[in-house]
């Protein structure tokens, strides 16, 4: 269901859907020249999450927030076989906001004088990457940057379900950026760990209507992630590792 060629937003990875998507394009050759968007990222080493697409062919494209949990698109990056940008977390996440608004971009005064502005490269991080994605702007006299906005085909977030019913709950970043894939036309692939044990709401995290989400995929029990949603009666017995909120 995720294409050559689109542009796939990230806000959560479970191990087995990466190993899914690696494996089509291992033995399919299909998808390749994937464009990866990422505000923030977990550090849980080589060998999970966004670190198994790093696959020359499978990703085109990385436009990050957060590099140093993903040493394998690191070490692509440094060899100058993707194209790499390294832009603020904070603007990646407000920049998927203004897509989901129908925006062209993103304008701020977040950046200006950082590796983000163009005068200092724009956050390109390589000789292969030539497309400018940020322009220096004067609106009203004074200097500001504005982050090019693109259509988001494919998103990739975490849900739960709320205790004894069938709503589904997100954090408000994974919300965003669905509203952005449906605002863009795009697929919004949700990954779920456990169905019904959420007895109340977390802080951060909403409710969102069950036409947001367009597939939902079980995730397995070793794919928990700290971005999945914790409960209270969770046992470390039972767990590769204590959930945290």
């Amino acid at each position: 269901m995720v294409r050559s060629g689109t542009t796939v937003a990230v806000g959560w990875l479970g191990d087995a859907l990466a190993t899914a998507l690696a494996d089509a394009f291992t033995g399919q050759a299909e998808p390749r020249g994937l464009t990866i968007v990422y505000a923030t990222t977990r550090g849980e080493g080589r060998a999970h999450g966004l670190n198994l697409l790093a696959h020359e062919g499978l990703v085109r494209r990385v436009v990050g927030g957060q590099w140093h949990p993903v040493p394998r698109l690191q070490a692509l990056a440094a060899a100058n076989r993707i194209e790499a940008y390294s832009l603020p977390a904070g603007v990646i996440s407000r920049l998927f906001r203004d897509i989901a608004q129908g925006l062209p971009g993103h304008l701020t005064r977040s950046g200006l004088g950082t590796l983000a502005d163009p005068r200092m490269g724009g956050g390109r991080l390589n000789r292969r990457t030539q497309e400018q994605l940020v322009r220096l702007v004067h609106p009203a006299g004074d200097e500001a940057l504005l982050f090019s906005g693109f259509p988001i085909d494919a998103a990739l977030i975490g849900v739960a379900f709320m205790e004894g019913s069938a709503a589904i709950a997100m954090t408000r970043e994974s919300m965003t950026m669905a509203r952005a894939a449906r605002k863009s036309g795009g697929l919004v692939i949700a990954q779920v760990d456990r169905v019904g044990t959420m007895e109340k709401l977390p802080l951060g995290q909403v409710v969102v209507p069950d036409a947001l989400v367009d597939v939902l995929v079980g995730a397995d029990p070793r794919d928990r992630r700290p971005e999945m949603f914790s409960t209270a009666t969770a046992s470390p017995a039972a767990e590769p590792r204590r959930l945290t909120q």
